[in-house]
């Protein structure tokens, strides 16, 4: 038994003693990149699963063997692995995280990601360039952005597009958000070289775009572009592409070919219909009908192309220790997909320098020239538009003149001659003489000042000027048919030029005091701003043009109208500005600003706007460590800002109209002034959580937000002396309000050196009510307001609510179209006081999202954007047009054909000879919900050892496609995007009607990028 119990004992003591030798302690000290101790840090011994933590010197210990794997993991840092050797004394740096590193422009300074206390969102640069780059900035921000809506003004290469951040911030006084490019204001973005762009930052709280006071109530769009870096070599970008353009399909119809609408004429002859009796298809002999039924001219092919698309782009950067540049010089070239038109041309050029004059003085300078040229075509409802004669023209009517055969008839000089189709129009003939032309020459240029005076105060000063040269042509030459329908026998053509000259100036200065007292970091900054906006417009016009190559005004005949305005606006602005944090876990900012701007009476020039906001950085406390997160921070905002943007200069002030009477100048009233005019405010709240995990793995964030606008400025009523309404007056008169959710998400979905696939993907939507009209005698509660074709506004209510008649059929009876009253009960009687307001049905959509993919492998690199919206709805006049047997002498759809033909037909057209049909209704009004895949793109990088022999750096290859396939499901129209307003040059935000506008394009194009 002893022998046992000593054998026992000396067996454990040997196993243990081996153990012992085996272990070792490991020990050292963690730190960041900078070598500040990280106290609380992980240290984890996978293989054993044992974990210590660094003390508040960064100091550890751990047991661990040879063979052993630790982890040395800190919130806010990408974790490290180390296999244990023979060393047993390791001190680890880790790096911080790249994502919580991030730089972000704010305005008037930068923080990195961890520093932020607002809702901010930053924008992949690379993936706009993925796009085609004759598109605006601005169409490129599509689901880029959560709380970022964009629709497209149309698809005009060259267009700009709504941009809405967080919904529609006012009614009048403009909801399009502040463009901020290099510190210099821009009233858009068509003129940016996109291959510039360094950085796109989206402030939608007011604790992120309160310092901007009365230009941010719509959120505000920081562009900065790039610059050069210290101590590099001078490297050259090479970009270029060539492609093609072409339109999108449409959505839910087919046109009628020649022998289709010819027997729909027939048809509708034979039944009584009398305009159907008056076309070639009910009077024509069998032969004529047969030979008009095989011509089968395509008016979409002749009037319509796929148009060549070309960028090339070049830039050379570079810097030293003191000096550091960038210059850039681009063409964008986009034919569009009108016929005899040269479409879009942008030419730009920028310099961008910075230089460390002392050791106290900085220097930088951005000059940037861009000029862009469009012909414009017109579009909407108007007999000029390429777009609608592309669809209604008579498809056995021809482009040229031919006879039976076919074959052209030549005139006595040998050239085609026009065919004059309808009443005796020529879409090509006025192509070809009736030119229109647009140009736009753009000077963005700023000095910014940067003094060290001591190193915790620093002043910034900035001087910056937009300039912008706008003009427009347009020209109908003598002898056009457009000159015999609206000309002057005696004095032939006639000539117009419009344009403007517009300047802002800004000049800003900012004194900014940093300090840390151990763990209190705080900032204090004043600001100083002055803002000039001047605008001087000119409009001429002229009749009798000796010849159609002569378009210059000083050789007509007569001038018959000329006109100059100017106009001035001023904003002087004072400022100040905290931040503070507590051991970069508890922070909080706050701004306080005052504008005074001259566009209001002098009782209420200034308005003052604030904001707060805080984070709690919840991943840095101790009780977070050892959990997956990088970064976990919790923040809330509030704050107020205001708005001018929309209003007249002269709004407040009672205007003078000059004219003359019997030889004398006349001045006579005709605007009433407001002298109580103030700003829109904006309140906004916000509440939101960002977080990384996974080692920087996935990003996220998600927020709530409501934003309330107040004191809406709206024309009210007045009344006269009798009781009866007598114009109106600008007021501030209402209250609206947008309230959603916001999420971003971003995940790299494999990390490996050859392979890497990364989702991301935003997600927005937007509540919208008009809360408030204020009441008085001449505007009562619960008035609404009419904004045109069946959209209102009312308390209530979303802002631009349809009030229409609600279709209910046809009657399978007889035929005859039927509808609802106000009370429900069907009618065959249409009436405009059966309107209802239809809640929840607006142009506005009330959700929209992205959704981005990226892979690539070795050299190999495939993306893919998707955007999509829900919830709005528009008014499809192109497809009622196209429908309507009113429309007869016009080419019409297919689904014409689908009309009440005899007792029990259901799910028809009416009958034809019931002309009111096509009123206004909910007959026309779709959903505009869609899905499109925005951009796809594949590319090949070229390896480096074979590019790296002909003295090249990188040299990548790609295809790339935009707007390739869209799916609508309930939408029937052209595209459901673009929409416009009912006349030829009204707009209708957010796709409000759909009227043979330009469509939205598709284009493939390839491309090189080659760097050296």
């Amino acid at each position: 038994m002893k022998i046992t119990d000593f054998t026992i004992l000396l067996v454990t003591f040997l196993l243990s003693s081996t153990v012992l030798i085996a272990q070792n302690n490991v020990s050292g000290l963690v730190t960041s990149e900078e070598g500040i101790p990280l106290s609380g840090a992980t240290i984890l011994n996978t293989s054993t699963n044992d974990a210590v933590v660094a003390d508040f010197d960064g100091n550890y210990t751990i047991n661990a063997s040879s063979g052993d794997v630790v982890s040395y993991s800190y919130v806010g840092y990408e974790s490290q692995e180390v296999k244990i050797g023979s060393n047993f004394s390791i001190d680890i740096q880790l790096v911080s995280s790249t994502e919580l590193d991030e730089v972000v422009v704010l305005g008037f300074e930068k923080k990195t990601r961890s520093e932020i206390t607002a809702a901010v969102s930053t924008i992949n640069t690379q993936e706009l360039t993925n796009l085609n780059t004759s598109t605006s900035i601005s169409n490129m921000l599509q689901g880029k952005a959560a709380g970022v809506q964009v629709v497209a003004t149309n698809g005009k290469p060259g267009s700009g597009a709504y941009v809405r951040i967080r919904g529609i911030g006012s009614i009048t006084a403009g909801s399009a958000p502040l463009f901020i490019i290099d510190g210099v204001q821009a009233p858009g973005t068509q003129n940016l070289n996109p291959f510039d762009i360094e950085s796109v930052s989206v402030l939608k709280d007011a604790a992120s775009s309160a310092i901007y006071g009365s230009r941010a109530a719509n959120g505000v769009i920081i562009i900065t572009t790039k610059r050069g870096k210290k101590n590099k070599r001078a490297t050259v970008e090479f970009t270029s592409r060539f492609g093609y353009t072409s339109q999108t399909d449409e959505h839910g119809f087919r046109m009628m070919t020649s022998s289709e609408k010819l027997q729909y004429e027939r048809e509708l002859g034979l039944l009584g219909y009398v305009p159907a009796q008056a076309q070639l298809g009910y009077t024509s002999s069998l032969d004529e009908y047969n030979r008009l039924a095989a011509i089968n001219f395509n008016w979409k092919d002749a009037l319509l192309r796929d148009g060549e698309v070309v960028t090339n782009q070049i830039s050379v950067t570079g810097g030293e220790e003191n000096f550091q540049y960038y210059l850039s010089v681009a063409e964008d070239r986009n034919e569009g997909i009108i016929d005899q038109v040269t479409g879009f041309e942008r030419q730009s050029a920028r310099l961008n320098v910075d230089y460390q004059a002392k050791d106290w003085l900085n220097i930088g300078v951005n000059v940037s020239v861009a000029d862009t040229k469009s012909d414009e075509p017109r579009d909407r409802y108007n007999l000029q538009s390429p777009i609608y004669a592309a669809y209604t023209t008579l498809p056995y009517e021809t482009e040229y003149v031919r006879d039976n055969n076919g074959d052209l008839v030549l005139d006595e000089n040998g050239q085609k001659q026009y065919n004059f189709v309808g009443f005796g129009w020529s879409i090509t003939e006025a192509l070809a003489n009736n030119p229109e032309f647009e140009g736009n020459t753009t000077l963005l240029a700023n000095i910014n000042l940067e003094s060290t005076i001591t190193d915790k105060l620093t002043n910034t000063t900035n001087f910056g000027i937009n300039n912008q040269k706008f003009r427009r042509e347009y020209y109908y030459k003598p002898g056009s048919r457009l000159d015999d329908f609206v000309g002057d026998a005696n004095a032939p053509g006639g000539k117009t030029d419009n344009g403007s000259f517009f300047t802002d100036y800004n000049i800003s200065n900012v004194l900014k005091y940093k300090n840390s007292i151990g763990d209190h970091n705080f900032s204090v900054s004043g600001l100083f701003e002055f803002n000039k906006i001047t605008s001087r417009t000119y409009s001429l016009e002229s009749i009798g043009f000796a010849s159609g190559d002569l378009s210059v005004q000083s050789v007509a005949a007569e001038a018959t109208d000329a006109s100059t305005d100017l106009f001035e606006r001023t904003l002087l602005s004072y400022g100040g500005f905290l931040d503070y944090n507590f051991d970069g876990k508890y922070l909080f900012t706050s701004s306080l600003r005052y504008d005074q701007s001259s566009v209001f009476g002098r009782d209420n020039r200034g308005g003052t706007f604030w904001s707060t906001s805080a984070a709690w950085n919840i991943a840095r406390e101790d009780f977070m460590q050892g959990l997956p997160f990088d970064d976990l921070k919790l923040r809330a905002s509030a704050g107020v800002s205001g708005n001018q943007a929309g209003i007249g200069f002269y709004e407040s002030l009672a205007v003078i109209g000059f004219g003359s009477f019997n030889s004398q100048s006349t001045a006579a009233p005709t605007d009433n002034g407001n002298p109580k005019l103030k700003f829109e405010e904006n309140y906004t709240y916000d509440i939101g959580l960002e977080f990384t995990m996974f080692n920087d793995r996935l990003r996220g964030a998600i927020d709530y937000y409501k934003k309330v606008t107040s004191d809406l400025l709206l024309d009210r009523p007045l009344l006269s002396l009798g009781g009866e309404p007598d114009g109106s007056i600008l007021s501030n008169v209402g209250e609206m309000v947008n309230k959603g959710v916001e999420i971003e998400l971003d995940y790299d979905v494999l990390r490996s050196d050859d392979l890497y696939v990364n989702v991301s993907a935003t997600f927005g939507t937007v509540d919208n009510e008009v809360t408030k009209l204020v009441p008085s005698a001449s505007y009562p509660e619960g008035a609404e307001i009419d904004w045109g074709s069946g959209v209102y506004i009312k308390p209530g209510e979303e802002y631009a609510t349809f009030k229409l008649v609600r279709w209910a059929g046809v009657n399978p009876a007889n035929g005859q179209p039927l509808w609802y009253d106000k009370d429900g009960n069907i009618t065959a009687t249409y009436s405009t006081d059966d309107e209802v307001y239809l809640s929840g049905k607006s142009p506005l959509a009330d959700m929209d999202g992205g959704l981005n993919l990226f892979a690539s492998y070795k050299g190999f690199d495939l993306s893919a954007d998707f955007y999509g919206k829900a919830g709005g709805y528009s008014i499809s006049y192109n497809t009622r047009d196209i429908l309507d047997p009113a429309n007869i002498s016009d080419n019409m759809a297919v689904e014409a054909f689908n009309y009440w033909k005899r007792p029990g037909d259901v799910n028809v057209q009416p009958a034809a000879q019931y002309t009111d049909a096509s009123e206004t209704s909910t007959r026309y009004l779709y959903k505009t919900d869609y899905i499109r895949l925005r951009n796809l793109n594949f590319g090949y990088t070229i390896p480096s050892s074979i590019v790296e022999s002909s003295g090249l750096e990188n040299v990548r290859v790609y295809l790339t496609g935009q707007n390739l396939w869209t799916y609508a499901p309930h939408y029937v129209g052209l595209d459901p995007e673009v929409g416009v307003g009912v006349g030829e040059s009204s707009d209708g935000e957010f796709g409000t009607f759909s009227i043979f506008g330009i469509p939205i394009l598709k284009s493939l194009q390839f491309g090189i990028d080659i760097k050296f």
